[in-house]
């Protein structure tokens, strides 16, 4: 096994420098002799004893730093000292001892460093006064003569005059951030401003402090109305200015309040559940987040079918069954009335109840839930019945969905619709107690509590059966449906 890895790793490298001395190839062919140098050597590490590479490598090597000695000359003498410089860096790269190399590139070090300086000097009186800094020190690291230094002596002479005076303006202005950052930069160049730096640093710090806490002040205002956004933005802005303090934990909390905002509108519960979790362990949560916890987790709902009230005849006044006659349109009158102005009340239950039995329709529910379910109770007499008919399902205080109800009137000829209703299940779990009503509901009573069984039980009522195939004789009365449990 071992000889076999041995084996793949001398053909990988074997590969790889193959590959190297073919783009070498290429290169040599077309005269980038930097570009063959490159790959030759890449090739003559991988097989650093073949001649052949190794003969290609010298040649490449030889035309490479012949190409660019000529190349920096070239440049010097059109001034171009910045190509010099490059052309010697690559030169020295080849050939580290080579004196006279190393002299030309000392001498292209200082042409650019000089004319970096007289760069910097135009800056530093243009007020830019952090780029002139930064350009003394690249030229005072690229070339340590006493020329340089002495020009960089200038700039650094601007930026601490200048720079002092412009800090002061900033200072006046009420512009304490880029009046404390000048400051800082003065101070660096030329420590005998240390005092009048330190003054400028307590002003700015207390600038800072009050700057904090009122953008503190802001995020608290938005969290307190649950404008998570705003308030991170606030508390973000805040920690810009000063990392740590009261803002950092309040940044974490809202943030994490946002996420669970975005994955309640994408219905991704255990997403939101964990985000609420996330904003609970900053320990900056009022409640809100705990009740949100709450409200998101999902659990099986009892949902019981109490009662239904419905108008105690149709819309032209004629009773639903039976005929129509002064005893019952006055009770109907006075049943409609009592209902719309007190709601169901014992009243109005005993007045629906004193409705002629001739005039009383044998009503059914159905039930549709998005989750599948499709149910009916028994058929019961009256233009008010009780069921206490119940099903259970998962739902938590976000579900949008809608559950049905449809209340059939049943006949020797079959099923009438009185009218339909329906109501999302967020609602049923916030309130509990829910009265419904359409179009002759007057009032569908349904009450919710918390179940430990898994969805699916139902009581009181059964499975809606589908509809017979065609050609099949109708059953006997209403919808077909399994047993009543």
């Amino acid at each position: 096994m071992k000889r076999v890895v041995l084996g793949l790793f001398a053909a990988v490298v074997l590969q790889a420098c193959a590959a190297h001395e073919k783009t070498g190839d290429r290169a040599a062919a077309v005269g980038d002799w930097k570009a063959a140098y490159a790959s030759y050597r890449q090739a003559l590490a991988s097989e650093p004893d073949s001649p052949e590479i190794k003969l290609k490598f010298d040649t490449a090597r030889t035309k490479a730093l012949q190409d660019a000695q000529q190349r920096a000359q070239t440049c010097a003498q059109v001034n171009d000292w910045s190509c010099a410089l490059a052309e010697s860096d690559f030169a020295l790269s080849v050939e580290p001892g080579n004196a006279e190399i190393a002299s030309f590139r000392a001498h292209a070090a200082q042409r650019v460093a000089m004319a970096q300086l007289d760069t910097a000097v135009e800056q530093a009186q243009q007020g830019q006064y952090a780029e002139a800094a930064s350009l003394m020190d690249r030229a005072l690291q690229l070339s340590p003569v006493p020329e340089v230094k002495t020009h960089a002596e200038d700039v650094r002479r601007i930026i601490t005059t200048q720079g002092r005076v412009q800090a002061d303006r900033y200072l006046n202005e009420g512009n304490f951030i880029a009046a404390h950052e000048l400051a800082q930069l003065v101070l660096r160049l030329d420590a005998s401003a240390s005092a009048w730096a330190q003054n400028i640093a307590a002003e700015y710090e207390h600038f800072i402090t009050e700057e904090v806490e009122r953008l503190s002040r802001e995020g608290d205002a938005a969290r307190a109305q649950r404008d998570w956004g705003r308030a991170q933005q606030s508390y973000g802005a805040a920690l810009s200015l000063r990392q740590g303090g009261r803002a950092a934990p309040l940044e974490a909390y809202v943030r994490h309040m946002a996420l669970a905002d975005q994955r309640l509108a994408g219905r991704d519960w255990n997403g939101a559940a964990d985000a609420y979790h996330a904003a609970l362990r900053t320990g900056q949560d009022d409640g809100y987040a705990n009740h949100q916890l709450e409200r998101v987790q999902l659990r099986p709902y009892r949902v019981v079918l109490r009662s239904v009230l419905v108008t105690p005849g149709r819309p032209d006044g004629r009773a639903w069954v039976g005929a129509s006659n002064d005893i019952f349109t006055r009770l109907a009158n006075r049943v409609t009335q009592m209902a719309r102005q007190r709601g169901m009340t014992d009243l109005v239950k005993d007045l629906a109840m004193s409705i002629p039995h001739e005039n009383r329709p044998r009503l059914r529910i159905e039930v549709h839930h998005p989750d599948g379910m499709h149910l009916t109770t028994h058929g019961r007499d009256g233009i008010y019945t009780a069921y206490d008919a119940e099903f259970v399902a998962v739902a938590n205080a976000f579900d949008d969905r809608r559950v049905g109800f449809q209340v059939y009137m049943d006949g020797p000829n079959g099923s009438e619709l009185l009218g339909s209703v329906d109501v999302p299940m967020r609602e049923l779990v916030e309130h509990r107690e829910v009265s419904l009503e359409g179009r002759s509901v007057i009032a569908l009573m349904l009450s919710t509590g918390g179940d430990g069984r898994q969805p699916g039980p139902y009581a009181g009522m059964a499975h809606v059966l589908p509809p017979p195939a065609p050609g099949t004789p109708p059953p006997g009365r209403g919808h077909a449906a399994t047993p009543l449990p």
